[in-house]
């Protein structure tokens, strides 16, 4: 059985779920890992979908008598998006851990991919440092 050496303390750069990162170590729940050594993933698996929202639908009932143009309303629409961004991290070692990542809105849907972009930019750094 071979130990594995203890994380170097450091300031955490990125954090993605429960995956923090710092210039040398991946800490997840399934274990920590030398940067250099890890490979990190993105499923998006989420949903977009487009509705007129409740408020337009009031306003065409409201003044459909006095306006026609009223139905213009309908012209109305919300975006939602929903679901979860997979982040899949493997090890050499053969380990593996996938954090999902829940999102509600498109900003989120963007900062987890900007982090895991990140974290796959540390991973480059290191790899380019290893030699």
């Amino acid at each position: 059985m071979t130990m594995q050496p203890l994380p170097q303390p450091g300031p955490t750069l990125v954090h993605v779920g429960n995956v923090t990162a710092n210039d040398a170590w991946v800490v997840t729940p399934a274990g920590t890992w030398p940067i250099a050594d890890v490979n990190v993933t993105t499923v998006d698996p989420t949903t977009t979908t487009t509705h007129t929202p409740a408020w337009a639908i009031v306003m065409v009932v409201v003044f459909i008598w006095f306006f026609l143009l009223s139905l213009l309303f309908l012209l109305a629409r919300e975006v939602r998006v929903g679901g979860f961004v997979a982040i899949h991290i493997s090890a050499r070692n053969g380990q593996t851990y996938t954090e999902q990542v829940p999102v509600y809105s498109a900003q989120q849907r963007a900062d987890v991919f900007a982090r895991a972009g990140y974290l796959q930019a540390l991973i480059g750094h290191a790899r380019a440092i290893r030699g």
